[in-house]
This record gives C-alpha cells, sequence and structure tokens, in this order.
C-alpha cells in the first residue's frame, strides 16, 4: 500500500479519515483537504491507524499549530484548525453522536474567551527525569518547558520541578483566580525543596504520596463571586471561564423546590443551585471533596445545602425528600444501571446531565428518554483545541 492519502473528513476523535483501496485510513493531526505521506501505526484487514510524516499538500485553512510539540504530544488534536471551525467540528460531533439516541435537538455554543493558556491543571509524567506528556499512543516520554493550554503561571514552575530531582513519578499542578499553586507529587524518590523560592511563586502547597510537606493541601478559588476551597485531589473544572458559564446554565435551568446533585466533588453546582431552591442534596465519593463542599457552603452562607459522603448509587436511597431536579456530573464512565433506576423511581420533573464524555452520555439519555425528553443542549468549549468538549442536557419528565 502506498503511504499517501487525501483526508475526506474526520472521526470523533480529531482524526483525519481518508481511504485507500477500500481501506479506512485514520491519520491525526490531518484535516479534510490535506494530503498526507503517514506513517502507520496499526494496521488490520479493514483499517489503519497512521501519524504524519509529511504533508504533500494542505488545506488552505490549516495553521500552523501554535505548539512546538503538537505533533508528537497526545494531549492537543485541534491546533491545525481556525479556532471557529473546532468549534462547528464539535457541533456536528456532539449532534452525530446524539442522533444515535435518537436527540435532534438545536445547540447552544458557548466559546472559549481565551482558547489558550486557559487550563488551570496540568498532569505531567516523569520518566529517567525527563518531565512532560506521553507521545500519541505511546507511554514514550515527551519532554516540555511550556503547555500553550495551561496557565503561564503553572508553567513558571516547571523549571522548579526539574529542580526536585525527580527521576520517576507524576506530578499534578493546578492554580486558582490568584495565580496560587498546589503540587502534588507520585514519586518513590527523594525530592529535593527550595522552600526559600516558594513564597514568590505562589506556592500554597507541595503534597508528596498524598503527604503534605510544604504549606497546604489545599486553596481557595473564586468563580462568579462564589468562593471555594479546593484540596488537591477534588475534582474541580480545569476551565474558569467555562466553569462560570456552566454556573450560569445550572442557575437558569434549576426548578422545583428540592434539587439532587449527584457526584457533586467540591460542591459547586449544589452551592450554585441552592441559590434558587429550597434544599439542595449532594452525593461524592472522595472525603476531602466533601469536606471541602461542607466549607464552601458555609463559607457562601449556604444553610440549605447536604452533603453526604459516599458512593452515589449506595447512597441515593438515603434521601428521602421529593426530588424536583436532579443534577448529573458523573465521570467518564456515566452512570451505572443501579443509578439510572433509581433517577426513574424518584421521577424528578427536571434532569441536567454535564458530561465530558459524548458517547456515554449518548447511552445514558437513551436509558432516561423512556421518561424524559431532552428540552436542551449546550456545548462548553471546555476543553479547547481538544475534541473533548463539556455538553450539558435539560431533560423534562413527559
Amino acid at each position: 500500500m502506498k503511504n499517501v492519502v487525501e483526508i475526506e473528513k474526520m472521526d470523533h476523535m480529531g482524526n483525519g479519515i481518508g481511504f485507500i483501496d477500500g481501506k479506512t485510513i485514520f491519520v491525526s493531526k490531518s484535516i479534510p483537504g490535506d494530503t498526507v505521506i503517514f506513517d502507520i501505526v496499526k494496521e488490520t484487514n479493514s483499517f489503519v491507524k497512521a501519524k504524519p510524516k509529511k504533508f504533500v499538500s494542505r488545506n488552505h485553512e490549516a495553521l500552523s499549530a501554535f505548539c512546538p510539540y503538537y505533533y508528537q504530544c497526545g494531549g492537543c488534536h485541534l491546533q491545525n484548525m481556525i479556532y471557529e471551525d473546532t468549534l462547528n467540528y464539535k457541533v456536528d460531533r456532539v449532534k452525530n453522536i446524539l442522533n444515535r439516541a435518537g436527540i435532534d435537538e438545536d445547540i447552544e455554543v458557548i466559546s472559549n474567551d481565551n482558547p489558550k493558556n486557559y487550563r488551570n491543571k496540568i498532569e505531567l509524567k516523569i520518566k529517567d527525569s525527563l518531565i512532560g506528556f506521553y507521545e500519541e499512543g505511546t507511554h514514550d516520554i515527551i519532554e516540555i518547558d511550556n503547555c500553550r493550554i495551561t496557565k503561564e503561571c503553572i508553567n513558571n514552575f516547571l523549571p522548579d520541578l526539574k529542580n526536585m530531582n525527580i527521576r520517576n513519578g507524576e506530578v499534578t499542578i493546578r492554580c486558582n483566580y490568584n495565580d496560587e499553586l498546589l503540587v502534588s507529587i507520585k514519586t518513590d524518590d527523594n525530592i529535593n525543596l527550595n522552600k526559600e523560592d516558594y513564597p514568590d511563586k505562589k506556592v500554597a502547597g507541595i503534597i508528596l504520596n498524598d503527604k503534605c510537606i510544604y504549606g497546604d493541601n489545599k486553596f481557595i478559588d473564586i468563580i462568579n463571586n462564589t468562593f471555594f476551597e479546593v484540596t488537591y485531589d477534588a475534582f474541580f473544572q480545569v476551565n474558569p471561564f467555562i466553569n462560570s458559564k456552566l454556573f450560569e446554565i445550572i442557575k437558569d435551568n434549576v426548578k422545583g423546590k428540592n434539587v439532587l446533585d449527584l457526584y457533586c466533588g467540591v460542591g459547586t453546582l449544589s452551592i450554585v443551585a441552592s441559590q434558587n431552591a429550597k434544599k439542595v442534596y449532594g452525593i461524592e465519593i472522595i472525603p476531602n471533596a466533601v469536606v471541602n463542599a461542607l466549607k464552601n457552603a458555609k463559607m457562601n452562607k449556604c444553610d440549605n445545602v447536604d452533603f453526604i459522603l459516599g458512593k452515589v448509587e449506595d447512597k441515593i436511597n438515603l434521601i428521602k425528600d421529593e426530588i424536583d431536579t436532579v443534577i448529573i456530573d458523573p465521570p467518564r464512565k456515566g452512570l451505572d444501571q443501579k443509578t439510572i433506576n433509581k433517577i426513574l423511581e424518584i421521577k424528578p420533573s427536571n434532569i441536567i446531565y454535564i458530561s465530558c464524555e459524548t458517547q456515554k452520555l449518548s447511552e445514558d439519555l437513551k436509558s432516561l428518554n423512556t421518561n424524559y425528553d431532552v428540552k436542551k443542549i449546550y456545548i462548553l468549549d471546555m476543553f479547547s483545541y481538544t475534541y473533548h468538549c463539556e455538553s450539558v442536557c435539560v431533560l423534562e419528565r413527559r
């Protein structure tokens, strides 16, 4: 097979698609209109997974990636596209996936006000003292000194991370509204701490193997004038601007007196919902997140919110009030059947389902549509220049 193909369309993972002798060729980092010489990554009888070796010609609107690691790194997928085109791609992607579940509603798109340097969290791999991300499709490290979609205060700490002399491990760095940093390290190595440098870098805390060794294991973040304590291991959305827009969507679509917030994390959506509800219950499995949530409710003077620690599928039965609105923001695996059955059993009039995994969202909506209709769909560009997006579906009981 001649390893050159013209890209005709794109798949749901941000890859370009072309065809040679009846075989489908998936080429990463390519878009329709490109003609690509490719290297084969994987080949079967029906398809080839490939990466570009050289572009014979480019789509006339193709861009040069703003990140020097783009063609090696597995993080971003769409830096070769105009930003507005990435949004159009995501709309088509979500529509195609949801159509399989019989859902065909108009989609409102919330774009990112700054699609570069927007992430407040970075997860780095360290192997043989190299710090970076995995190369696409491998466990080989692409060493980086700057991530172009991550906030600069995090990038500015990378030289300090190198000075810690970690040979192998993983590091998560997150920041807040004030550019303060929480650094969580997982390693078996003895690390070097230059503590005198950290106050100048606004390092709020350093956590080594779940033990705080400098500062604190949490900090305060602010979204839409609401205060949130966030511990190093608690879930918090990675895009502050889009997170603020998500809050507005929640506030606009909560109905009724009683709200149940499933997978509530540090209580962000529970607290937002409490502004329009009489009572809110939040359920979360991570202990530190529930501690954060309780403090967050107190900081924001929300006395109508209760938080429950445990698995959603186990604790949902503890709620005895009649629930009017259920907010669902599950992990990527979506809902288990037990939880779906319980939601159908408690019969809320309104469901707000938030998902970063559209395929699983589609499957769960198909299970819920025996009793519910999708009335609104939002796409929030939470993860700019990747194929991922945050989808919000508002459902009403028939």
